[in-house]
């Protein structure tokens, strides 16, 4: 696998996947649990934040983990977990989780240049799609994703959250590429549900 290289303030990143570095588990849960700090302090239950450091190796049994470290000092300042999946379709695609960088790193660019990463992982991989979630609520991760080319295309809550979720897909192959409208009409259709579904929960 090819590392990335980039220049940002101060600092010479780097990123690589996970087995390609000395960077552990327990430095990965650390660094996870600090990025969802306000995530806490706004009053969402992410599950990331209460995973603990057995739980998330054994999530990423199923992943490929990509980390930016700073080159020179080798300090771990952010992460992102890609899972291949295949839909009932038989096409591959990749579910976009787990992006987190260091309170002392937040607007650099880490965020964007751990997604060319994944990016290009995911061309190498014939993925033609890549999903992804995040709170309707968190407002800077719903800016990220939309100013990186996904579409909001579904409301949900999850079981073990607190919160209601954009569900997001961003396309890398044309050909299977759906309208925008269309995919506005679904995500105005599951907003109307689950609008509807949370006033029958408080009835």
């Amino acid at each position: 696998m090819r590392y990335f290289s980039y220049l940002v303030p101060d600092m010479k990143l780097i990123i690589k996947k996970l087995p390609e570095t000395t960077v552990t588990y327990a430095q990965l849960t650390d660094l996870i649990h600090a990025a969802f700090e306000e995530r806490l302090q706004q009053g969402l239950n992410f599950t990331c934040s209460r995973m603990s450091e057995k739980d998330f190796e054994r999530r990423m049994k199923d992943g490929t983990v990509f980390v930016a470290q700073d080159e020179e000092t080798g300090e771990l300042l952010g992460t992102v977990s890609i899972f291949v999946k295949t839909d009932d379709k038989g096409r591959k695609y990749g579910y976009h989780e787990y992006l987190a960088v260091s309170p002392k790193a937040k607007h650099m660019g880490v965020a964007t240049q751990l997604a060319e990463a994944w990016m290009a992982f995911a061309k190498e991989n014939g993925l033609q799609y890549i999903k992804s979630d995040t709170a309707t609520r968190a407002y800077s991760s719903v800016k990220w994703h939309l100013k990186n080319g996904f579409m909001k295309y579904y409301v949900k809550s999850f079981d073990d959250t607190n919160y209601a979720s954009y569900l997001f897909v961003k396309y890398l192959d044309d050909s299977i590429k759906q309208s925008p409208i269309i995919i506005r009409l679904r995500y105005l259709y599951s907003r109307f549900r689950y609008f509807f579904s949370a006033q029958k929960r408080r009835i």
